[in-house]
């Protein structure tokens, strides 16, 4: 687990890399816009997770959400630069690949299974349908893959495909995630893994609110 100041320091880089690209070439590799902020500095909008970011550059480099300005945790500000500065505007490959395919995967792979594939299969399991359900609130379209399975898109370049299968008397549920072949060409390795842990979680947090539990 990555320390609060690993993630500052990370934050950092990724800002002091940013201030030094052009804008409007990241934008157009990456599918991000480039528009002007409350003062009419120029600012970068981009969807992240089904909602609209917005990252400003004065009086210094930050990510908001571009509604109600609202703060962004510094994982999602890390990620949300990474893939800017990552992106090489590749078009989809219509080809799916597993975490183990991407670069450097197996060296992640165990981590990946704990962070995202368990709890996910521990989480939809169950009811497979619900997946469905939850992930309708994140942008998710069904897919038709597993017993259930959703396909939605975090970034404007980059899809997710996250199956269930519900298992049986013999097998336990299991999970899967999947990524069109292009996503090597928007994020690192561990950002992938990172992306797919914070999909996961914020399903399973959509999930409680639609189940809330009761108090004994």
């Amino acid at each position: 687990m990555a320390r609060i100041d690993d993630y500052r320091e990370a934050f950092r880089l990724a800002c002091q890399e940013l201030a030094k690209v052009n804008l409007h070439r990241i934008c157009s590799l990456s599918g991000a816009i480039v528009i002007e902020d409350k003062n009419g500095n120029p600012a970068i909008s981009i969807s992240f997770m089904n909602q609209d970011h917005l990252i400003h550059f004065e009086p210094e480099v930050d990510v908001i959400l571009q509604t109600n300005r609202e703060p962004v945790p510094i994982p999602e500000k890390i990620l949300i630069l990474h893939y800017l500065l990552t992106a090489r505007g590749e078009s989809f490959r219509q080809n799916l690949i597993t975490f183990r395919q991407v670069p450097e995967g197996p060296f992640y792979y165990s981590a990946f299974v704990k962070r995202a594939l368990e709890p996910l299969a521990q989480t939809f399991g169950p009811g497979p349908q619900r997946l469905l359900e939850c992930g309708s609130q994140l942008g998710a379209i069904p897919d038709e893959l597993g017993d259930a399975s959703i396909t939605l898109k975090p970034l404007p370049h980059v899809t997710v495909t996250l199956v269930i299968w519900g298992g049986d008397d013999e097998l336990p549920p299991q999970a899967n995630i999947l990524f069109d072949e292009s996503i090597v060409s928007y994020l690192p390795t561990e950002d992938i893994a990172v992306l797919c842990s914070m999909i996961v979680y914020r399903l399973i947090r959509i999930k409680q609110s639609l189940n809330p539990i009761k108090p004994g």
